[in-house]
């Protein structure tokens, strides 16, 4: 009531002035104010495109906005990493995401984003170079989840060749397995890279972890050699190449598990096929196919999304972190 008398005062003080009565009424300007609940996630990617899958994954874990940067180095991180969070209030719901091929970029992109982070505007970090991190993750995972199916309790002790190991998914699986004390062999065509990159690796993964062992192998004689007294092999190689012969896998002994991350034909071993899991591929010999390995991959991805997308102050999502949920979704089952 008291509202409406002000208004009809202040239209008789102006129709005085104006000497007529004037159509003119004041309407209230409503100033919208920034929403600073607003899930961010700054996505640097090394590759001239950044990837839509990871763009899609983190629309759907629930981030409002997604910022996309491709062709990203590691010189461009603290202007932007900076800027991101100083227009922003302290733990504000903003996250970085480093993806892309170049592994290494990437590595370096991640360091450099965490030293940039200046209190109190510090938020999470997720490392995910190509799906290196939760796709070696999920290798890992459901390899122990199958392991114990057939009778190991672990995989300590367990000999497991990584075939292709010296990419990106290979160097993550491989470090990840060495701390968990598997017997790692990554195996690559080049001698010299192979053995110097196995010695990388093991100092990466640190006090405690297994060594893992570079070896060469580019012939059915070497390749049989190596994978013949093995626990498990995982192929890791480029899509398309196969590496394991119907010939060789048929001279193998049973009790082996395999897995194959190639979703492209050839496989990496012949016989098995993108949707095994656990399927019995040759005698004794059990297979892990693309598409289980996939379908774990994407939940671990969406998992830690979702959790940096509500997590506060500085937390880094990296492969020690995307194992344990790995295993955490896989005991839900």
């Amino acid at each position: 009531m008291r509202k409406i008398t002000q208004e009809k005062e202040l239209n008789r003080q102006i129709e005085s002035i104006l000497g007529k009565k004037t159509i003119l009424e004041l309407t209230p300007i409503i100033i919208k104010k920034a929403d600073l609940s607003d899930k961010i996630c700054f996505f640097f990617d090394t590759d001239d495109n950044a990837s839509p899958f990871d763009i899609n994954m983190a629309y759907d874990a629930g981030f409002d906005i997604v910022v996309p940067i491709s062709k990203m180095t590691a010189d461009q991180v603290p202007k932007l990493v900076q800027d991101a969070i100083f227009s922003r209030k302290p733990k504000a719901p903003t996250t970085f995401f480093i993806g892309g091929s170049n592994v290494k970029e990437a590595e370096k992109i991640a360091k450099e984003v965490i030293k940039s982070l200046i209190p109190p505007f510090e938020c999470p970090v997720i490392i995910d170079p190509r799906g290196s991190h939760t796709t070696a993750s999920a290798i890992v995972a459901l390899t122990l989840q199958v392991a114990r199916i057939h009778g190991f309790l672990d995989l300590s002790g367990k000999k497991i060749i990584c075939l292709g190991g010296t990419g990106p998914v290979g160097q993550i699986a491989a470090l990840i397995a060495s701390k968990i004390n598997a017997k790692v062999i990554i195996t690559s065509r080049r001698e010299q890279f192979v053995k110097e990159l196995a010695e990388k690796l093991t100092i990466k993964a640190g006090k405690g972890a297994t060594k893992i062992i570079g070896e060469v192998a580019d012939t059915d004689e070497q390749y049989l050699k190596i994978v013949k007294d093995a626990d498990i092999i995982w192929s890791v190689g480029k899509a398309g190449v196969q590496i394991l012969s119907n010939k060789i896998m048929n001279q193998l002994p049973p009790n082996k598990i395999i897995v194959d991350i190639n979703l492209v034909p050839p496989y990496g071993i012949e016989g098995i096929k993108p949707k095994h899991d656990n399927n019995e591929i040759y005698p004794g010999i059990f297979g892990i196919g693309a598409l289980a390995l996939g379908r774990l991959k994407a939940n671990v991805e969406g998992q830690i999304l979702k959790e940096a997308a509500a997590t506060k102050g500085l937390k880094i999502y990296d492969y020690n972190y995307a194992f344990n949920v790995a295993k955490t979704l896989l005991a839900r089952e």
